[in-house]
């Protein structure tokens, strides 16, 4: 079995006659006290103090500016001991380094339960791929995605997906590191310029894991956790992609075996998002059925009155405030959708259309969305799941609704801050065509309209 161990910065004492002596000399001034070099880009750019805030600086706060901020390593050194020598070569120590103490925070909701991060240590020497796609996704995201790709990104990438093949060819590699690969490679293809490429084919990849996984009766999924973190990694992942994969492509997810799998998951609490896995399925299911209702213009109306109630039914398992704000964010995200794409339905059951109209319950959904956002401080690591239900919700906002259509720009640069994601700024732009097509025309299209007429294929979530 593999290990790791932490060295940490020596630490320097004085001896006794040292001390002795050094307590005979006379006080000297005070030393001045060495500039701190985590300001953030901008405040660096304007050659002004920054308070080092993080995600979100206080300058950059009032300015409107999104904040490009330096991340805080730590002083200690990872030594590993590894089975496979052809792994100890291609290991770079300091992107590695990098993606276990930042990037990996990026895909979970409480950094202190990352299997992404240490955890991954001990497993990562039977997946080479899996080493390559981490060192490049962590070069690209220390360059905040940046148009102009590192070269050792595009190189790393290439040789994940190199190694990536070989791998599933033999189907030696556990599901779970070949999970993460998938939904690494998906990303670092989600991030590039190109506004159509999302990952479809590493989807549909880790589609036909998931399926592997759940039909090997000689080993029980649900008796192994990793195979939990594996379905729901899926399912979270397909529910931010459930709305840009063409109908014609489309596979359902609604399927009695997988529906029968997050049953049997129940209130696990999984990394990724905590105990909300069926709400995670019902939105996925939603996502599949607004875009094919979008292409087709053929409703039933049978399976939208179950999603809406599926939806207004379910209800936050968790006992913490703060993630029940997350939950119920989602929750109303996906009514906001239901209601926006598929307009009445006389079949609809939600006791609040008995009180109100359809086009004002969508509003005060999407007031009562963002007041729950909103309520989620910005060093919260939950930030990192709310570009979905945010987007949903701002782009319900009127015209009177300006001091939250700045909030909710705020929010999207400090999403941006944190995880560096380029989909957050995208999803400001789209919202910022969204609100002019609001206050000058009678258009009231959703925003997966708005961004499928653009041609763009958005990951949030």
């Amino acid at each position: 079995m593999s290990f790791f161990r932490v060295r940490f910065e020596p630490v320097k004492c004085l001896s006794p006659t040292s001390q002795e002596r050094s307590q005979d000399e006379e006080p000297t001034a005070p030393r001045r006290r060495p500039k701190s070099k985590l300001g953030c880009r901008e405040c660096k750019a304007r050659r002004v103090k920054c308070d080092e805030t993080f995600p979100v600086c206080l300058r950059c706060v009032r300015r409107g500016l999104i904040c490009s901020s330096t991340p805080r390593l730590s002083q200690w050194q990872i030594e590993t001991r590894w089975y496979s020598s052809h792994v100890d070569t291609i290991v770079n120590r300091r992107l590695l380094q990098y993606w276990l103490e930042r990037v990996c925070q990026i895909l979970v909701i409480d950094p202190e339960n990352n299997p992404f991060s240490f955890p991954v240590l001990e497993y990562i020497q039977e997946s080479p791929a899996l080493v390559h796609i981490i060192q490049s996704v962590s070069a690209r995201h220390e360059q905040y995605f940046s148009a102009e790709v590192a070269r050792i990104a595009l190189e790393e990438r290439g040789k994940a997906l190199a190694s990536f093949r070989n791998e599933l060819g033999t189907g030696k590699t556990r599901p779970l590191l070949s999970m993460l690969t998938a939904l690494l490679l998906a990303l670092s293809h989600g991030a590039d310029r190109d506004m159509t490429d999302f990952g479809k084919w590493h989807l549909l990849a880790a589609r036909t894991l998931i399926h592997k996984m759940l039909e090997d009766t000689s080993h029980p999924w649900d008796l192994n956790p990793f195979s939990r973190l594996c379905l729901g990694m899926y399912l979270y992942w397909d529910m931010g992609c459930s709305y840009l994969v063409h109908p014609d492509e489309q596979q359902a997810l609604d399927t009695p075996g997988l529906s029968l799998a997050v049953q049997q998951i129940g209130h696990w609490h999984h990394p990724m998002y905590g105990f909300c896995t069926d709400l995670i399925f019902i939105l996925g299911n939603l996502g599949r059925y607004c875009r094919q209702l979008l292409h087709s213009g053929r409703r039933s109306f049978t399976r939208e009155t179950i999603l809406e109630k599926q939806l207004y039914l379910w209800s936050a398992p968790s006992t913490e405030p703060t993630l029940t704000l997350l939950y119920e964010s989602l929750r109303k995200h996906g009514l906001i959708l239901l209601y926006r794409i598929c307009g009445w339905n006389d079949a609809f059951t939600n006791p609040c259309l008995e009180e109100i109209d359809l086009e004002p319950l969508i509003h005060r959904y999407a007031l009562d969305t963002i007041d729950h956002l909103l309520q989620i401080p910005t060093s919260s690591n939950y930030l990192n799941f709310q570009s979905l239900p945010i987007l949903t919700a701002g782009s319900e906002l009127k015209r009177e609704d300006n001091r939250l259509r700045n909030d909710v720009r705020n929010r999207l640069r400090a999403l941006y801050s944190m995880n560096r994601l380029p989909a957050n700024l995208h999803a400001l732009e789209l919202l910022e065509e969204i609100w002019i097509a609001r206050d000058t025309t009678d258009d009231t299209s959703s925003w997966i309209h708005h961004m499928l007429r653009k041609g763009w294929l958005l990951v949030l979530g």
